[in-house]
C-alpha cells in the first residue's frame, strides 16, 4: 500500500528543486508549470513553503471547472502525468484527486450539483492507466467499513450514495409537494424530474465503472471483489425486519443493481445465445456469495454438505457469471425487497386512510368525539408523510425503463434455471421436454431458495402496477416457467412459492390500463403450446394440494390461491382445447372426485359465513339507524359495535368473493362435466348446501341480507340465485333427485316456488329454465312420497343396520380395520376426501384398507 504523499516528501534546498523542476521540464517527465501547476511525486520534490498546496491537491479544482474553460484541465495533461507515472506510484496521485472529488460528491444530492464531481471523476477514468490506478487507492473497499460507513468512506461510495429516495434524503420530499390533495400534474413533473435525474446518474456511474473494468484484469477484478464486498456486507437488507442504520441506503444499493444491469446488457440478447456461459457450478464449494445460511430451492441437507466441500471446475465462473451473481443478489437485497416493502407499506397505508375517511364522515355527521378531532389531525399529517413517501418510492420502483431492463433479466434467469433442469441441457434452443426426472440436479436443487422467490415478486409486482411494461412481450418464458414448475412435483418444496407462480397467471387474466376486458395477458394461456398442455392439470392438481401447505395460516392462504385458479379457470374455460382437458381430468375419477370435494366444502364455509357476516353488518346498520337510541349509548359501547362492523365488513367482502366464484364455478363445469358430482361420496352434501343457501337467498329471513351499499361486499344475489340454479338444473337426474328428496333439514318445494317467482319476476331465467325448475321439484316430491310410503312399509330399523355417522340404512356396509366399525362406504369415502384418518379412532386410514 502507497503510504500519504506528505509523510515521504524529503527536504531539499531550494537550488536543488529549481534544478530538478528544470530538468522535468526539459524531458516532459512531467509538465510541473503549467497554469502555475506543480505536480510533485514522494521522494522527489519537497513541499514548497508558501502557503499554496502544491501537488495532485492542485488539480481537484481544476478538475471540478468547466473543462472548456481556461480553468480546466486538458485531457492530454492527465494523459502525460499517467504516461509519466504509470507502474511508479501513480495511484499517489490519483488517490487525493479522487478524494477530493468524493469529498465534493459526499455533500452533493439528486437536486444539488451532483454531476461536476462526478464529470471530474469520469476525466480522470477516460484516461486508462488512471482508471486502472483508482482500484488501487487505500480506500478502495476499506474492510473494517460498515455497509453504511461504505457509501462514505470507500473511495466510489459517495457516488454511488447521490439516490432520488426520501428515505435517503428528505430534500427530495420537496419536490412532491404537501397535503392530502395534491396537484397531479405536480406529482407527474416530479415524477419526470427525478426519472430524467436518475437515469442520468446511472448512465454516468456505469460509464465510470464501465471504464475501470475496461482498464485492465486487476482493476476489474477489484471492482467486482468491491460489489461483492458491499453485498456481503447488506446481507441484512434481504430481512423482513432491519435496522436501516446497519445497511446501506436504497439509492446506494439501487445505482449498484442499475450498473449490474447495464454490465448484462451484451448476453441479454432475445434469443439468450450466451446462456450456456454463466456457470451452473458457481456455488459449489467457497463461492464468491456466502448461501450457507440460506434457504435451499429442494436440497436435503446431506446433499447441501455434500455440495458445500466440493470444488466448482476450472475456469467455469467467468466475468459473464459474476455479473449474472452478482445482479442477482443485489436484486435480492435492493428492489425486490422494496417490492415487498412497497406491498406491506400500502397495506397500512390503505388502511390508515379507510380510518381516516370514516372519521371525517362521522365529523360531516356531526357525531365526532373530541378526542377522534385530535386523531384525525395525526392522521393527516401521518397520511400527509406517507404520500410523499409513496411517491418518491413509486419514481424509482415503477420507472418503466428499470422495469423493462429487470424485466430482460429475470427473463434470462427463467432461462438459466430451465436449462438448468432440462436433461437435455439444450433448452432454450430445443423445446424442455416433460415430465423432467423425478429429482433434480444438485445444480439446482441447491440454489438459493430467494432466486426462485425474486423471480415471482418481480412478476407479481409488474403485472399487477405496470402490466403496460412487459405488454408487448411474448411472455413465452415466463408461461413456460410457471408450467414447468407448476406441473413437476419436489422441484419446489415450497408450497407458497408454487402459489405464487399461480398469483401471476391470475394477474395475466386481468385487464389491465386503458385494455378492453377480453384484451390481457392472459391470452399467452390460450395460444403457448405448454399452456395448452399443461394449465389445467396443474391448477387443478394445485387446488387440491394446498389443502394443507405447512403454514400456520394455510385454512384462509387455500381460499385466496383456489380464488386466484377460479379466475384462471374461468378465463380459460371458453377455449375449446382447454375445456377438452378439463374433460380429460374428470375423467381421472379419484383426482377429480377430491377437487369436486375441495370446491364443496369451500363453497359451503365460505357462503355460511359471508352471508351471516351480512346479517350481522344488516342488525349493526339498523342499530345505527337509531339515532336517538344509538346516541344514548356510552362511547365505549359505540366503538366497540364500530370495530365490530368494521371488521364484519372486511370479512364479507371477502368471504362473498371467494364464495361468489366456487358457486360460479360449479355452475359451468356442470354444463359439461356431471358424474363425479353425483357420486355417493359428493352428492348428498352438494344437494344439502345448494338447499340451504337456496333457503337463505329467498327463504324468510333474506330480509336480514340487506345492508347498505352491497357492492362494496361484492354482494349480487341475483346472480348468486341464477348460478346456484343453474346447479340444480345442469344435474337434474335420477341420483341427483334422489339425493335432493333425503335433505330434511332443508328442502322445500315453497322454496323452490318462491325462487321461481323471483327469478320470473327478475327476469332472471327464461320461461323454458323456470318450467324446467318446476319439473325438478315434482320429480322431487314423487320421490318423497315413494320414500315415505317405503319407510313406513319396511318399519324401525335396527341399530346395526344404521350407519354410525349419518344414522341412515347402510347399502354398502364395510369394517373398518382399526376401529372394527361398521359403515357405509359412500359414508367413509366422503369423509376420507377431507380426514385421512378413521373417525372412530384417528388412526391413519385409505380406503383401500376397508374391509368388504
Amino acid at each position: 500500500m502507497v503510504k500519504s504523499q506528505t509523510s515521504r516528501v524529503k527536504t531539499l534546498p531550494a537550488n536543488v528543486i529549481e534544478e530538478r523542476v528544470q530538468s522535468l521540464n526539459a524531458s516532459k517527465g512531467l509538465l510541473v508549470s503549467y497554469a502555475g501547476l506543480v505536480i510533485q511525486m514522494p521522494d522527489m520534490f519537497p513541499q514548497i513553503q508558501n502557503g499554496t498546496n502544491l501537488g495532485a491537491q492542485q488539480l481537484i479544482d481544476r478538475l471540478l471547472a468547466d473543462p472548456d474553460s481556461a480553468n480546466g484541465v486538458p485531457s492530454e495533461f492527465l494523459k502525460d502525468i499517467a504516461d509519466r507515472f504509470k507502474d511508479d506510484g501513480l495511484e499517489a496521485i490519483t488517490q487525493p484527486l479522487v478524494a477530493g472529488l468524493a469529498a465534493r460528491a459526499r455533500t452533493a444530492t439528486i437536486l444539488t450539483d451532483w454531476r461536476t464531481p462526478l464529470r471530474a471523476l469520469l476525466t480522470l477514468i477516460d484516461v486508462p492507466a488512471m482508471a486502472a490506478s483508482i482500484p488501487q487507492v487505500a480506500t478502495w473497499n476499506p474492510a473494517n467499513a460498515t455497509a453504511r460507513q461504505l457509501e462514505i468512506v470507500s473511495a466510489l461510495g459517495p457516488f454511488l450514495k447521490t439516490s432520488g429516495f426520501c428515505a435517503d434524503d428528505p430534500s427530495v420530499a420537496e419536490l412532491f409537494g404537501t397535503g392530502l390533495k395534491r396537484n397531479k400534474s405536480d406529482a407527474s413533473g416530479a415524477f419526470a424530474s427525478i426519472r430524467g435525474a436518475v437515469r442520468g446518474l446511472h448512465t454516468s456511474l456505469f460509464q465510470g465503472v464501465n471504464g475501470i473494468v475496461r482498464s485492465g484484469a486487476e482493476p476489474r477484478e477489484r471492482m467486482l471483489a468491491y460489489f461483492y464486498s458491499v453485498l456481503r456486507k447488506n446481507e441484512r437488507r434481504a430481512q423482513m425486519q432491519v435496522d436501516r442504520a446497519t445497511v446501506s441506503g436504497d439509492g446506494f444499493i439501487y445505482n449498484m443493481t442499475e450498473i449490474l444491469m447495464r454490465f448484462c446488457d451484451p448476453f441479454m440478447d432475445s434469443s439468450h445465445s450466451k446462456v450456456d456461459r454463466i456457470s451452473q457450478t458457481f456455488f459449489r464449494g467457497h463461492s464468491k456469495i456466502d448461501i450457507s445460511k440460506v434457504t435451499r430451492i429442494c436440497a436435503p441437507k446431506e446433499v447441501i454438505d455434500g455440495y458445500a466441500v466440493s470444488e466448482a471446475p476450472p475456469g467455469s465462473i467467468n466475468f459473464i457469471s459474476d455479473i449474472f451473481f452478482l445482479t442477482l443478489g443485489f436484486h435480492h437485497i435492493g428492489v425486490s425487497r422494496m417490492y415487498v416493502d412497497y406491498r406491506r407499506f400500502m397495506k397500512d397505508f390503505y388502511e390508515m386512510r379507510d380510518q381516516y375517511d370514516r372519521l371525517k364522515e362521522q365529523e360531516a355527521a356531526g357525531q365526532l368525539s373530541a378526542e377522534n378531532r385530535l386523531l384525525i389531525k395525526r392522521y393527516e399529517a401521518q397520511l400527509d408523510k406517507m404520500i410523499t413517501f409513496r411517491l418518491s418510492l413509486e419514481s424509482q420502483i415503477l420507472d418503466p425503463i428499470i422495469l423493462g431492463h429487470s424485466f430482460q433479466f429475470y427473463n434470462l434467469v427463467m432461462v438459466w434455471l430451465l436449462r438448468l433442469v432440462d436433461p437435455a441441457q439444450e433448452y432454450p434452443r430445443s423445446p424442455i421436454k416433460l415430465p423432467l426426472p423425478t429429482r433434480p440436479s444438485d445444480d439446482f436443487a441447491i440454489l438459493p431458495e430467494y432466486i426462485f422467490e425474486d423471480i415471482v415478486e418481480f412478476f407479481i409486482f409488474v403485472l399487477r402496477h405496470s402490466p403496460e411494461t412487459v405488454a408487448s412481450s411474448t411472455l413465452d418464458e415466463l408461461v413456460t416457467f410457471t408450467m414447468v414448475f407448476l406441473t413437476t412435483p419436489g422441484y419446489i418444496k415450497n408450497p407458497h412459492l408454487k402459489a405464487k407462480l399461480v398469483e401471476i397467471l391470475f394477474f395475466m387474466t386481468l385487464p389491465y390500463r386503458g385494455q378492453r376486458n377480453d384484451d390481457t395477458l392472459g391470452i399467452k394461456l390460450n395460444t403457448n403450446s405448454m399452456a395448452l398442455q399443461c394449465l389445467i392439470p396443474a391448477i387443478m392438481n394445485f387446488y387440491v394440494e394446498v389443502e394443507n401447505t405447512g403454514r400456520h395460516s394455510q385454512f384462509y392462504d387455500k381460499f385466496n390461491i383456489r380464488y386466484n385458479i377460479s379466475q384462471i379457470l374461468k378465463f380459460v374455460w371458453t377455449n375449446s382445447i382447454h375445456k377438452d382437458m378439463v374433460k380429460a381430468e374428470s375423467q381421472k375419477s379419484e383426482s377429480f372426485v377430491r377437487f369436486a370435494n375441495l370446491l364443496m366444502n369451500d363453497t359451503t364455509y365460505l357462503l355460511d359465513e359471508g352471508l351471516s357476516k351480512l346479517a350481522e353488518i344488516h342488525d349493526i346498520e339498523v342499530e345505527m339507524d337509531d339515532k336517538v337510541a344509538w346516541a344514548a349509548q356510552t362511547p365505549q359501547y359505540r366503538q366497540e359495535r364500530e370495530g365490530v362492523l368494521s371488521t364484519a365488513q372486511r370479512q364479507a367482502s371477502s368471504y362473498i368473493a371467494l364464495g361468489n366464484e366456487t358457486v360460479n364455478m360449479l355452475s359451468y363445469l356442470t354444463v359439461e362435466i356431471k358424474e363425479p358430482f353425483l357420486t355417493a361420496e359428493i352428492v348428498d352434501r352438494l344437494a344439502t348446501m345448494l338447499d340451504y343457501n337456496l333457503v337463505i337467498l329467498v327463504g324468510e329471513k333474506m330480509s336480514n341480507l340487506k345492508v347498505k351499499n352491497p357492492e362494496e361486499y361484492r354482494f349480487q344475489p341475483r346472480i348468486l340465485l341464477s348460478d346456484i340454479i343453474n346447479i340444480y338444473l345442469h344435474l337434474d337426474s335420477p341420483t341427483f333427485i334422489a339425493a335432493l328428496a333425503r335433505d330434511d333439514r332443508s328442502y322445500s318445494a315453497d322454496i323452490f316456488f318462491a325462487a321461481s317467482r323471483i327469478l320470473e319476476g327478475r327476469n332472471l331465467k327464461s320461461p323454458d329454465e323456470i318450467a324446467k325448475l318446476a319439473r325438478l321439484v315434482r320429480k322431487i316430491e314423487d320421490v318423497r312420497q315413494k320414500e315415505a310410503k317405503d319407510e313406513e312399509e319396511l318399519g324401525e330399523i335396527p341399530d346395526e343396520f344404521l350407519d354410525p355417522l349419518l344414522y341412515t340404512l347402510m347399502e354398502d356396509p364395510v369394517l373398518l380395520p382399526t376401529s372394527n366399525m361398521s359403515i357405509d362406504r359412500s359414508t367413509i369415502k366422503s369423509h376420507l376426501l377431507s380426514d385421512t384418518t378413521d373417525p372412530f379412532n384417528r388412526m391413519p386410514l385409505k380406503i383401500g384398507d376397508v374391509i368388504d
